[in-house]
């Protein structure tokens, strides 16, 4: 029943329309918070539009009486306001379908009021009235154009118009007027089209679209009965009228004149005849384009018509040979005079500032612009009365030439400032001269426009003084090489031909570099706004100067870019040069098709860098306990073509291709040939330096070597003295973090070889570190690293300025010269520079590129060494182990005492791992482990070479140590232990590549996984069967997987991790039960000598 009392008629007729329509924004903004129905009242909460925090108590009461309703509110306006306007929409929204009630009246009015009148696409003429066209002449200006007045008027019953007018103001209005129809329409828009301000009418064709609407009237004296026609056209001719005293005007004349005839100004020209009531237009005898201008035409001196006529050819073409000639005393015609220019550069101190006097011969008389006079009359002639007109015209074109070629015309002298008697002479005409400033400007007249001037007749003379002349040059270059007492340098010298004669080159390339903008000379993009044609002018001597082709020059700029660099240049104006770029430089040379002599020496050495690739084979050494894979042995032999021409390089292979063993190989060859008769220098990180001294026994034998390490170190630096009768040591390994100590010690010592492994830690050159190896003393260096650049070109230079010091240059210019332009304008040109100049120097290979030649699977066994306070942890451990077991053992016997000896054996393997593994309060304090360090120090660099790795481990705890770390070095992963639940969540992730790493534990991740996105599987710690093993790395190592996958496996040396290790090759159930992360009561087949091998101290 109530639902039926609020209809929606009832609601909104309770309203105004100004309060509804606040309410409908209110509700549409869900600003009704509560809306319900109370028996015969409707009470809400509404918020408050100024702000939502407050709210409003609002009903609507129904009262029977009067058949309406109350609305009530606690807002300051109390009753029939806005927010019970939205309380009731709201209402009338949960109540009512809007499809099942009817439309309230209002709105079905307003609906049908709508076919009322017929729709229209225009606006509606009720007022029945048109558009009429009054043409009046300009009431301000006399003979200028018509101007166009619009009013509006009804039509007679009987024909003609109202004499009630209405004026209409603005034609832009009008357009949209219901006065105005289609013909309207156009002549407004053609109105607008041709006036930028005003109402003139400028063409005959809207004169005739006016007309044709027989609407237009002549305003002066019009008769709205009679609007104007449209009549044929009138024919006049131009003609000179001579007025006396020497003075002419042209004037249009009609063939047939009559005295009704009005001249309007058009064009074409038109006609008002106000007797015949209609207008027209006019055929001329010269047809063209501005003979509404022609109208104007002021008069003129007898002496300037030929002048006149000229200027007039110049706008009206052929027309103005239609125009009759005036008849004159003299002969009209034109004189084209000879042009002579004379240069000049007055002051020596300001050689860039000079002048030209200009000159026009007529008939051997001179003048020049500032002469007013028209006519010439020559002194050459002495019979009757002769003028010669001046050609001011070509005269102004002279001028105008020489403005386009930089002059501007010095202002006309004051007769007061000439002091010299001639000038006194009032009828004397100053000298007429130019001024140009700029030393290109007077560079590019000479050697360009002046040529050209005199093949135009110009006669060109020079002051005695004047400063600058061109020098000629056929552009070709050679060069000659000269050796410098600096074994690692030598001097360039380029000669250029100019006048027969040869000249230094490079002092002239820089002067082209000073002329060419630095932009298009670092910017690759730029460069091309310079045309390969541009002439480059170049200064010589007191003003000789010689013009070089940008095309000419442009090799040799982005060659030498040394150029660029303050004090590029020897005293003898040579380049000096590093013999490293020798192939480079001598190429170039080569392709420009230079004669270069003095280079037998240096040419040898370029020719083996420029194809290096293709150096001397050298036979495998023997004694190496290893057989060298394709790629291996070529890295022997550019590591032995390198030490045959005294150079130094870097071996950037991709981690896990071998760069330790090519290393060795080649001291092996070197110490089997004689030549290693000083010690070999290796530093390496300290997680690795142990890994050296395990490749040099396993695999070089022959090569003696010492680790320098630890805090017993000093006891034997005396391997470095090889006088006191002992077999000399061959190699000595030490760490970064120890060179700095014993600075005092290596760089006294010369070292044969100095060898850096991770090089990538002397990219900072501000460091200590990078300061100490450039003290060192080394007659070969060598760094290897798989990552040569991981953030910018500038660790690029450190390794290379520690190689070959000067080959890249100073740090700042090899900043200037690549760095900015390859890693901010990204210049393809200056990066194949670099790459040219550094390839024979660096050996780099990608696993990728060399995937054939890889077993699909290869196995490293990565050996570390614990040392400091993890080996002290260790030991007490193992100490502490043993001791309890000897008890136990003595009370119980070997085969009882298992579960106590694989309780022993498994914390000393997490020591091994992390000692925060164990159970101890003294090992959570130690935050140290070799595995862990390494891992982090190996990681970023296999993700850079693209590689995704899985890691695996038997402790979920060491799992989760992995990743801590992990995520301090934000790199990202995902990990799977026997508590994940969306387990194939986490392998599509890894699979798609959303992540490089994968940590796995061995319950989780050995079996049942398709991992084929992986090519790297790190084995954290051993496990007892290499089956298993092999299941773990199988996850990667399978069907699908295209690539080649690596293998590491962590084993601390020494430890009882190696000792295990061992022990798998002949007891698998014994290994299986001691690396189990179990203890279980399994039978052990212990020996004693077995325990005591297992519980042995490190070495």
């Amino acid at each position: 029943m109530a639902i039926n009392i609020f209809t929606p008629e009832l609601l909104e007729r309770h309203f105004s329309k100004n309060e509804w329509k606040k309410g409908t924004r209110i509700f549409q903004s869900q600003g009704v918070k509560t809306c319900a129905l109370d028996g015969e009242t409707i009470r809400g909460v509404v918020s408050s539009e100024r702000a939502n925090q407050s709210s409003y108590l609002t009903r609507l009461v129904f009262e029977g009486k009067n058949g309406d309703i109350a609305s009530f509110c606690d807002c300051y306006i109390g009753r029939d306001c806005k927010h019970g306007a939205a309380l009731a929409q709201s209402f009338i929204h949960q109540h009512f379908d809007p499809n099942s009630t009817a439309s309230p009246e209002k709105v079905i009015e307003k609906w049908l009021n709508r076919f009322q009148a017929q729709p229209t696409r225009y606006q509606p003429n009720n007022l029945q009235k048109s558009l009429l066209y009054f043409l009046k002449p300009n009431s301000y200006i006399d003979d200028d154009y018509f101007t166009l007045s619009i009013k509006s008027a009804r039509s007679k019953v009987n024909g003609g118009w109202s004499q009630t007018l209405s004026t209409e103001h603005s034609a832009s209005s009008l357009i949209n007027s219901a006065y105005a129809n289609n013909d309207d329409v156009a002549i407004l828009t053609e109105l607008m089209r041709t006036n930028q301000f005003g109402d003139n009418i400028k063409y005959f064709d809207l004169f005739e679209q006016i007309i044709k609407t027989n609407r237009c009237f002549w305003q002066t004296s019009y008769n709205l009965d009679e609007a104007v026609t449209l009549g044929a056209p009138l024919e006049a001719q131009w003609q000179w009228q001579a007025l006396g005293n020497h003075l002419h005007t042209l004037k249009l004349v009609f063939n047939q004149p009559t005295t009704s005839i009005l001249i309007v100004k058009a064009q074409p020209l038109c006609y008002y005849d106000e007797e015949q009531n209609c207008f027209g237009k006019i055929n001329t005898n010269t047809q063209c384009d501005f003979e509404a201008d022609l109208l104007n035409s002021p008069i003129f001196e007898e002496d300037k018509l030929p002048w006149v006529m000229n200027k007039l050819s110049m706008s009206l073409g052929d027309a103005v040979q239609r125009l009759p000639k005036p008849k004159t005393e003299f002969s009209q015609e034109l004189t084209k005079p000879e042009v002579y220019l004379h240069f000049s550069t007055p002051s020596k101190s300001n050689p860039e500032t000079g002048y030209v006097k200009i000159n026009f011969s007529y008939q051997g008389s001179l003048v020049n612009p500032h002469d007013k006079n028209v006519t010439v009359s020559p002194d050459n002639i002495s019979t009757g009365k002769v003028k010669l007109y001046r050609d001011l015209a070509f005269e102004q074109s002279v001028v105008d030439k020489l403005t386009s070629l930089k002059f501007s015309v010095q202002p006309e002298p004051k007769r007061y400032t000439f002091t010299n008697e001639d000038y006194l002479n009032k009828n004397k005409t100053p000298k007429f001269s130019m001024l140009m400033q700029g030393r290109f400007f007077w560079q590019a007249l000479v050697h360009q426009e002046v040529p050209l001037l005199k093949d135009l007749g110009w006669h060109i003379s020079f002051a005695d003084n004047f400063y600058y002349k061109a020098l000629s040059t056929d552009s070709i270059f050679d060069a000659e090489v000269i050796e410098t007492d600096d074994h690692d340098f030598f001097s360039l010298g380029l000669n250029l031909t100019v006048d027969g004669k040869k000249m230094p080159a490079f002092p002239i390339l820089l002067g082209a570099i000073e002329q060419l903008p630095k932009s298009a000379l670092l910017d690759k993009e730029k460069e091309q706004l310079i045309a390969p044609e541009s002439l480059i002018y170049v200064d010589l001597d007191n003003g000789d100067f010689v013009a070089l082709r940008y095309k000419s020059v442009q090799p040799l700029l982005k060659q030498f870019i040394e150029l660029f660099m303050p004090n590029a240049l020897n005293s003898d104006g040579t380049l000096k040069l590093s013999r490293f770029q020798g192939h480079q430089t001598l190429s170039m040379l080569d392709d420009q098709g230079m004669i270069a002599t003095g280079t037998s020496k240096l040419r040898s050495l370029a020719d083996k860098l420029r194809d290096f690739q293709q150096v001397t084979t050298v036979p495998v050494p023997k004694g190496l306990n290893a057989t060298l894979r394709t790629y291996q042995h070529q890295g022997l032999n550019w590591l032995q073509f390198l030490r045959e021409y005294q150079l130094n390089g870097i071996l950037a292979d991709d981690m896990g291709l071998g760069k330790t063993i090519q290393a060795l190989a080649h001291l092996l060859i070197e110490k089997q040939q004689g030549r290693l008769t000083k010690p070999v220098l290796i530093v390496a990180p300290t997680s690795v330096i142990f890994n050296w001294a395990n490749e040099i026994e396993k695999f070089t034998p022959q090569l003696s070597y010492q680790v320098l390490h630890g805090s017993k170190r000093q006891q034997h630096f005396n391997c470095l003295d090889r006088n006191d009768g002992e077999e000399p040591v061959d190699i000595i390994i030490t760490s970064y973090a120890l060179i700095i100590k014993d600075l005092d010690l290596y760089r006294e010592q010369p070292f044969y070889y100095l060898i850096l492994d991770e090089a990538h830690y002397i990219k900072n050159t501000k460091t200590q570190l990078y300061q100490a190896f450039l003290l060192l003393k080394a007659q070969h260096k060598l760094c290897l690293t798989g990552t040569p650049m991981e953030n910018h070109l500038g660790e690029f230079w450190a390794q290379f300025n520690f190689l070959l010091p000067g080959f890249l240059g100073g740090q700042r210019q090899f900043t200037k010269l690549f760095r900015t332009p390859i890693e901010k304008h990204a210049d393809h040109d200056r990066k194949q520079l670099l790459n040219q100049r550094i390839k024979p120097f660096i050996l780099r290979r990608t696993k990728d590129k060399i995937a054939t030649e890889l077993p699909p699977k290869t196995e490293i066994i990565q050996k570390l060494r614990i040392e400091g306070k993890q080996a002290e942890l260790y030991e007490s451990v193992r100490l502490a182990m043993d001791s309890r077991l000897k008890d136990i053992i003595a009370e119980k016997g070997l085969k009882r005492s298992q579960i106590e000896v694989l309780d022993a054996l498994l914390k000393l393997r997490q020591v091994c791992n992390h000692p925060k593994l164990l159970a101890l309060e003294g090992a959570k304090k130690v935050n140290q482990s070799a595995k862990l360090d390494y891992l982090m120090e190996t990681l970023p660099e296999q993700i850079d070479e693209g590689r995704r790795i899985l890691i695996f481990s038997q402790f979920t705890s060491m799992l989760s140590l992995i990743e801590e770390a992990l995520i301090d070095a934000g790199i990202g992963h995902v990990k799977l232990t026997g508590s994940t639940t969306k387990r194939q969540e986490v392998v599509d992730k890894f699979q798609r590549g959303d992540v490089p790493v994968f940590l796995i534990s061995l319950r989780a991740g050995g079996v049942g996984l398709n991992l084929t996105a992986a090519d790297t599987v790190i084995h954290f710690d051993p496990w007892w069967n290499p089956a298993v093993e092999n299941q773990a790395t199988d996850r990667a190592h399978r069907i699908g997987q295209n690539k080649p996958v690596f293998v590491y496996k962590y084993i601390i040396e020494n430890s009882i991790e190696e000792k295990i290790q061992r022990i798998q090759q002949n007891k698998a159930e014994l290994a299986k039960a001691l690396l189990s992360e179990e203890v279980s009561d399994n039978k052990l087949s212990l020996t004693d000598d077995i325990l005591t091998s297992l519980l042995a101290p490190l070495e």
